[in-house]
């Protein structure tokens, strides 16, 4: 799944991911639940070739996506 863009609702979510929000409180924003946002997470994870939710939103960030 390396180098695949991530979907819409996958950006929605890294960008609360950036924000500092627990997958809890991602869920209760986006009216999903917590279960779907950590699958989005892992998702994200596989796409940026990232290895955890730290290095994912450095990712972001130094990529310009946040």
């Amino acid at each position: 799944m390396k180098n695949a863009q991530p979907s819409r609702r996958e950006l929605q979510i890294l960008s609360k991911i950036c924000e500092g929000l627990t997958a809890k409180e991602i869920g209760g924003e986006l009216f999903i639940s917590q279960g779907t946002v950590e699958t989005h997470k892992r998702n994200l994870l596989l796409k940026l070739n990232a290895r955890n939710t730290v290095d994912l939103a450095v990712r972001a960030v130094r990529d310009g996506i946040c």
